[in-house]
């Protein structure tokens, strides 16, 4: 668990993992820097199997990359400080994989939820479990790094997080796993992560989010033509800051999200719920056009209820 300035959080996040008591676990909290008490607030957890160790502070796959020199265990998964396991997820993953050892990976469906921790939202996902490896090796990843569970053998060997990724760090592990291993998707929710204005997702400006999230798809490229990328020749590429770009809102994303959810419950004939998400869209940002356009155009797509509309019926004796 990559940490830093999360004392808002923590604790939940903690508590969704070390809920877990069948499984032998340890919990590697690795604390990169905060300055507002989060320490302390994972202190007051009081779990021997809690481990805090300090971060080297220069960035998310860095941080990521000490907790997993510091790990003992066999199969390694990841929880940001500020999201959360669903119940299970721990004992699944790890049965799989003691099942399957031809597999080096297995990864799962993910959920968004915002600052308070409700309007959970399941994302549009493959509902059929299968292997996932070419997919990875197309360039094409359907779910969170975070809701993998990766034996530590093989994050070992290619190296963990790549710090040349401010951001990203976890697309580009997941290109790297499929090229490295055969990986396993189950259709179960195995993550909830929190939409903040002060993750790092939010914090950051979106091309420079954009640039290097590119930049993990064009090295596997660049891999597969030549056997190297940029990054491992020693010449990656530089991001040119662009001062007028603004970080994407929270809300923004939610909206997006209880959009596409919309449709999503729409298309499987769950009307009641599109029209839920459709209105939780509009009232995550109430000025926007866009979320009070999508409910407009999902009710008038909606059928009529029974009898509405019919007139001169005769009353019910």
């Amino acid at each position: 668990m990559p940490m830093r300035n999360a004392r808002p959080f923590v604790v939940e996040a903690l508590g969704s993992v070390l809920a877990e008591k069948r499984v032998p676990i340890e919990m590697i909290v690795v604390d990169d820097g905060s300055t507002d008490g989060s320490r302390s607030a994972v202190d007051s957890v009081g779990d021997k199997r809690i481990r805090l160790v300090e971060g080297p502070r220069n960035g998310i796959a860095e941080a990521f990359n000490a907790g997993l020199a510091a790990s003992r265990g066999a199969i390694v998964m990841r929880c940001d400080a500020d999201d959360v396991y669903p119940p299970e997820r721990i004992p699944q993953q790890v049965a799989w994989l003691q099942a399957n050892r031809e597999f080096g990976a297995i990864c799962g469906a993910f959920a968004a939820m915002n600052a308070r921790g409700g309007s959970r939202l399941p994302f549009d996902m493959p509902s059929e479990p299968g292997e996932i490896s070419d997919e990875l090796r197309s360039g094409v990843t359907r779910t969170h790094f975070c809701t993998f569970a990766v034996r530590s053998g093989v994050l070992r060997e290619i190296g963990g997080a790549r710090s040349f990724f401010v951001v990203g760090e976890d697309l580009d592990l997941q290109l790297r796993l499929g090229e490295s291993c055969r990986v396993w998707y189950a259709p179960e929710l195995a993550y909830v992560y929190r939409l903040h204005d002060a993750s790092i997702t939010h914090s950051m400006r979106t091309p420079e989010r954009e640039f290097y999230e590119q930049q993990a798809r064009s090295f596997q490229i660049q891999r597969q033509r030549f056997g190297v990328d940029d990054l491992e020749r020693g010449a990656p590429p530089e991001f040119i800051s662009d001062d007028k770009a603004r970080a994407g809102s929270a809300s923004k994303h939610m909206q997006d999200v209880l959009i596409a959810g919309t449709w999503s419950a729409y298309r499987d004939g769950r009307r009641v719920l599109a029209l839920r998400n459709a209105a939780h869209a509009a009232l995550a940002q109430p000025k926007s056009w866009a979320g009070w356009r999508n409910l407009l155009v999902l009710v008038l797509k909606l059928p009529l209820p029974a009898g509405a509309g019919k007139s001169g019926s005769k009353p019910t004796r």
